[in-house]
């Protein structure tokens, strides 16, 4: 299969201590697979679906990104925030 890269990538503090990035749903399915520190939640289960839908263009690449995301919040991993800015604050800037 061949990586569908994301628009952002996501950065994650792992529980090691280690920054992995991940730049698309096949990346995140490996690290989901391989790496991943809590496989019983729902969110990890709704990850794997969501990146298998993606790889086979059943699903938005954009939309495995956000299933990654929550997996990421259940699983109590840090988001680095590409910019430093929290990525919540993205919503509320002022159009120009």
């Amino acid at each position: 299969m061949l990586e569908i890269p994301w628009d952002k990538p996501v950065s994650l503090n792992m529980l090691n201590g280690k920054c992995r990035t991940v730049v698309g749903p096949l990346d995140a399915m490996k690290c989901l697979q391989s790496e991943w520190p809590v496989r019983q939640g729902a969110y990890y289960g709704c990850a794997v679906r969501a990146c298998n839908a993606a790889l086979k263009h059943r699903k938005r690449p954009e939309d495995a990104r956000a299933a990654f995301l929550a997996a990421s919040r259940e699983a109590f991993l840090t988001i680095v925030a590409e910019t430093g800015q929290d990525v919540a604050s993205d919503a509320y800037r002022r159009a120009e």
